[in-house]
Order: structure tokens, then C-alpha cells, then sequence
């Protein structure tokens, strides 16, 4: 008898068991029926406030237009070009900081020492919108960094690298609201840059030691000239009865083709200081400013469209808010039901 009773207790547990997951799944599911009917009421309502408050959206986005052109007309259109320069004394941070003195001044709108500062008349400096140097990196570099950034464990030497990085290559961006400003800026910026006091100094240090060592090229050279002429008379006197092309002078045997390998070594670098002096390296115009016609800065078109846009969020955030405040109203309406 006991034993039939337990039989029936456990059946009418298990019973209840299958009757409370039954209700919980079909709880669960009750609920996420009810979270996408709220999704989709909410989109739907906020679908409805949308097509109801066209007018104000319509209203907005014309207004921002309007900003838009008006924006265009207040900011005057500017065009930007880029000079490549080379500079074996102005290195990172000195070319930067002489660039950034007059850029300020241009951002100051200070057009009174920016004409001063680079011995230009007024109205060409008005024309200056603002100016920035971009560091250049060369080929070789760049593959280095690109072998470096795809090696694992290789940041250090990635970073290494670029610290060490000593082109003295150069970009120099400049703005203007005037095309014609660009006529001649190139050479006004490059003697702005050389009057500066530190540079000044290393380039007369530089230039002193190229001609004094031109000189001593020269010296060297002559008497080689005075050697090579004592070589050809031992040559010819003794030449024809000895095997070789070794040469005696002053009983010591020497090898003319020594000499006059020395003697092309010289005439070469004589050369290289011949042209470092000639092309006034010290800051060399690799390529000057190009006018172009087209404005850097954004046309009509574009303007209106980002105003427009910027209409058409400002509406879309005003529904936003209606609907969000409409949905906590009802919310708070129905707890206190």
C-alpha cells in the first residue's frame, strides 16, 4: 500500500514539473513576442512623428542649406600648394618652429609683422592664410619602416629608426586666399629661413671650410701634376729597359697608376665642392610652388549639402527626443496604474 502511494507522489510531481516548464517557456516566449511588438510600435511611431512633422524637417534642412551658402560667402575659398626644399642645416624642429612663427602670425591675422618679417607688402600678406612643414621620407626609409611594421617583436627598432631619421628633405604647405601671392613666395620664404642667426653661422662655417679645402684639392693637385712629370722623364729614361710599370724615384720604386688613380680621386671631390659651392646647397629649391586653380577649400555645392544635412540631423534628433519623451510619459502612466 505504501509503495503504490509513493508511486502516485512522484507521478503527480513529475506532473507538476512538466506544467511549471510549460509555463515558463510559454512565459519566455510571451515576452520576447512582447519586446518586438515594442520594437516595432516603437519604429512605427517613430515612422508616424516623422511623416506627421515633415514640414519642420523640410524647414530645417532648407535652413541649414541657407547656413551652408552663407558659410561659404563669409569664409573666403583659399588654395594650398607645396614647395620641396633640401636643407643640409635646417633639421626637424628648427625648419618647424621658423614655419610656425609665421604661420601664427597668419592666424593672428598680425599682417602688419608678417610684412615685416618676410619683406613683403602688406596686401600680398593678407593674402597668407596659414603655412605648415611636412617632413619627407625617403624610399630607402620607407621600405625599412614597412619591413620593420610587419615584423613582430621589431617596434623598438621601428621606433629606433624613425627618431634617428635625419632627412633634411622637406615639404612646406602654404594657403592662400590669393594666387598671385604664390609668385615669388618661394624665394621669400627660403631668405626668411637663411636669415636666421644659427643658420647663418653654420652655413659661413661651411662655406669657409668647402673653399679652404678647394684650395688644399688644388695644392694637392698641382703637386701631383709636378709628380706625375718627374714619372714620365724616369719612365722614358729607364722605362724601355725594365720589365713592369714601376718607376724609380730618389732609389725607391713606385707605381705610376697609384698616382694618377690619387690624382682622379682629388679632381673628383674638387668637383663635388665646386658644385656645393655653385648651387648654394645649404637650401636648395628642389620644386616651387605650383598655382592651381582649383580652391582647396570646399565649393558651394558642397557646403549646402553639409548644411542640409547637419538640418536634417538636428530634425531627426528633435524627433528622437519627442518620441523617447512620449515613451517614458506612457511608461511612468502605466506604474502608476
Amino acid at each position: 500500500m505504501d509503495f503504490q502511494e509513493n508511486t502516485e507522489n512522484k507521478k503527480a510531481s513529475s506532473g507538476n514539473d512538466e506544467i511549471d516548464l510549460s509555463k515558463l517557456f510559454t512565459a519566455i516566449s510571451k515576452g520576447i513576442s512582447h519586446f518586438f511588438k515594442g520594437v516595432l510600435r516603437l519604429i512605427f511611431f517613430f515612422i508616424d512623428t516623422t511623416i506627421a512633422r515633415y514640414k519642420m524637417i523640410l524647414a530645417l534642412v532648407i535652413l541649414g542649406a541657407l547656413l551652408g551658402m552663407a558659410y561659404f560667402y563669409y569664409i573666403k575659398p583659399f588654395y594650398e600648394s607645396r614647395m620641396t626644399l633640401n636643407s643640409a642645416y635646417y633639421q626637424g624642429q628648427f625648419l618647424n618652429n621658423s614655419i610656425k612663427n609665421i604661420n601664427n602670425l597668419c592666424r593672428e591675422k598680425n599682417y602688419t609683422v608678417l610684412s615685416k618679417l618676410l619683406n613683403i607688402p602688406k596686401a600680398k600678406a593678407k593674402s597668407l592664410k596659414g603655412m605648415e612643414v611636412e617632413k619627407m621620407i625617403s624610399p630607402n626609409l620607407q621600405m625599412l619602416i614597412d619591413l620593420y611594421k610587419n615584423q613582430e617583436g621589431s617596434q623598438h627598432k621601428l621606433d629606433s629608426l624613425i627618431l634617428n631619421h635625419n632627412d633634411s628633405t622637406f615639404q612646406i604647405k602654404v594657403q592662400v586666399y590669393d594666387t598671385t601671392a604664390l609668385v615669388g613666395l618661394d624665394t621669400i620664404l627660403v631668405n626668411y629661413i637663411k636669415n636666421n642667426n644659427f643658420v647663418n653661422k653654420r652655413i659661413a662655417i661651411e662655406r669657409k671650410n668647402l673653399v679652404n679645402r678647394r684650395a688644399k684639392l688644388i695644392r694637392e693637385s698641382k703637386n701631383l701634376d709636378t709628380l706625375k712629370s718627374n714619372i714620365n722623364k724616369s719612365y722614358i729614361a729607364t722605362g724601355q729597359s725594365k720589365e713592369g710599370t714601376n718607376v724609380t724615384l730618389n732609389e725607391k720604386e713606385t707605381d705610376p697608376i697609384n698616382i694618377y688613380r690619387e690624382d682622379f680621386r682629388i679632381y673628383d671631390q674638387q668637383l663635388k665642392i665646386d658644385r656645393l659651392l655653385f648651387i648654394n646647397s645649404e637650401i636648395e629649391i628642389i620644386d616651387s610652388f605650383i598655382t592651381f586653380g582649383k580652391p582647396a577649400s570646399e565649393t558651394l555645392i558642397i557646403n549646402i549639402i553639409k548644411g542640409a544635412l547637419l538640418g536634417l540631423a538636428v530634425a531627426l534628433l528633435i524627433i528622437i527626443f519627442h518620441v523617447v519623451k512620449t515613451g517614458m510619459s506612457k511608461l511612468r502612466h502605466s506604474l502608476y496604474q
